[in-house]
């Protein structure tokens, strides 16, 4: 782990499962400037595999701190996280989480790699043999699927260890509030994107009192029960953005479907890639299908800055000649981290073929356009045939006793949607919503309104009226750089 270095034994004590962590003295961090960045400072806390039984063995989690370039005006610790589930909080400090200037002059922000990531005895696996298909056409194809998945959670725990049992948000909370004690700090801040927010909503429930403020950009909603819930929002919300990359199309010199409507451009290419009659870009023996075909919109709608190119890549997708591809269609790699963590704290019970395919079914027509969110159906079937279920599957919020909560959505988001936005608006007292108008996954980074909006309130806890909304910016594509474009790999929460 080249950007951190120093180790800190935290003594730590639990009460009993669910309650919250008794500290013993903790020792200060030793800090050294990271190998990447050597403004940053890095080093390690040593936790508890099972905080319930610390006994069991401890891991190293990796953390990484930017000090405050106002010292004398410092309000205090900011917690980030950039989702995932799987992203390194060290990375994203060392990226300065995209935070204003200003933030940034009055905050410490700490990042950490969460247990089983990246720095943090990341998550192994080793190879499993080759992935079925993740979209079955009948029960046989479902069991394959199910006896992978069960193939692949063996390898993880036998290569991972003890430690892939307890990848789940309670545990990762019971981290952080260590890595607070071991910095002094009495209260944090805290500012998660996408699956972050999760993480950053079961601190607030374990320990309400150690909440300064916190806010949540694009949100998860641990509210959400079952399959068909899950997919569905997923597809509504990758169908929103869409549908707002209509709109601009005709009115832009910047796409290449112009003079044509890109929803009817979709369906048509939707029913080619159904028959396959669809071909991957510069492929012409690898078929696109309908998955395929929704990823590639929703890779695109994470930025706006990226609809350009999917016009041009619609266009050419329209020029083919329709003939049957005869080749083998890609397969996704497993991710064991993903499944690992994703699992422990979300329930998706699927028992058969026939329920899986009645939820795909339901999906397409809520979202007839896209037909359906891969993000969504990956989170599903990665957690068809573990042996156990989630340890906190989804369910009513705990949050109590915490200062008001900001949650900003975009009601174009195509991974944390915009109902689930309003769902935690609606499931935690005192939570206050900003509703970004535009299309994007999270919208700081993608809203002057926003961005001042959320300044305002961790700088000097104001809240945003009820009801308040920022008007959707398209980006300049005059400006356009090639590193604003998705570079193709599959993004999630």
């Amino acid at each position: 782990m080249g950007r951190t270095a120093g180790v800190l034994i935290a003594c730590v004590a639990v009460v009993a499962s669910g309650s919250a962590p008794v500290q013993a003295a903790p020792k200060k961090i030793t800090w050294k400037k990271c190998a990447d960045d050597r403004t940053v400072q890095c080093g390690y806390l040593s936790v508890p595999i099972d905080w319930a039984k610390p006994k069991r063995g401890r891991i190293k989690i990796a953390v990484a701190r930017v000090k405050a370039k106002n010292p004398k005006k410092r309000l205090g610790v900011l917690f980030v996280n950039p989702g995932g589930p799987g992203g390194s909080g060290v990375d994203f400090a060392l990226d300065r989480a995209g935070l204003s200037k200003q933030v940034r002059e009055r905050y410490d922000i700490i990042g950490f790699d969460p247990r089983g990531v990246g720095r943090s005895h990341a998550v192994k696996c080793g190879k499993v043999g080759k992935m079925p298909r993740r979209y079955p056409r009948n029960q046989s194809d479902f069991g394959k699927l199910k006896a992978y998945q069960s193939k692949l959670y063996k390898a993880c725990r036998k290569k991972t260890g003890l430690l892939y049992e307890f990848l789940g948000a309670g545990n990762v909370a019971r981290d952080m509030d260590a890595i607070r004690a071991a910095i002094g700090a009495q209260k944090v801040s805290f500012y998660g994107r996408s699956y972050g927010t999760w993480l950053g909503q079961r601190y607030a429930e374990i320990f309400p009192k150690r909440v300064r403020r916190m806010t949540l950009d694009g949100t998860m909603n641990h509210q959400v029960k079952g399959a068909l819930a899950f997919s569905v929002d997923e597809a509504k919300g990758l169908e929103a953005a869409y549908l707002q990359f209509a709109k601009w199309c005709p009115t832009s010199k910047y796409c290449g479907l112009r003079g044509k409507d890109p929803v009817k451009v979709l369906d048509a290419l939707m029913l080619r890639a159904e028959k396959g009659r669809l071909h991957e870009i510069g492929e012409p023996k690898v078929p696109l299908g309908v998955p395929d075909l929704a990823q590639m919109v929703r890779n695109s709608m994470y930025e706006p800055i990226a609809w350009a190119q999917l016009s041009e890549e619609l266009k050419e997708l329209s020029r083919q000649k329709g003939q049957i591809v005869k080749g083998k269609a890609a397969n996704d790699d497993p991710d064991g981290m993903f499944a690992g963590i994703l699992c422990s704290d979300w329930s998706f019970p699927v028992r058969n073929y026939k329920e899986l395919a009645a939820v795909r079914a339901k999906t397409r027509r809520a979202a007839p356009h896209v037909r359906i969110n891969p993000l969504g159906w990956e989170a599903i079937t990665a957690c068809i045939g573990r042996p156990r279920g989630a340890w906190d599957p989804q369910r009513a919020y705990r949050i109590k006793s915490v200062p008001p909560i900001l949650v900003a959505g975009s009601v174009g988001d195509p991974a944390t949607v915009y109902p689930w936005a309003v769902g935690v608006q609606r499931g935690v007292p005192g939570t206050a919503l900003l509703t970004y108008e535009g299309a994007g996954h999270g919208s700081y980074g993608l809203s002057g309104c926003v961005r001042k909006t959320v300044d305002a309130y961790l700088l000097n806890g104001t809240k945003p009226a009820p009801g308040a909304r920022c008007p959707a910016k398209m980006p300049d594509f005059s400006q356009m750089r090639a590193t604003n474009v998705p570079d193709g790999s599959v993004r999630r929460f």
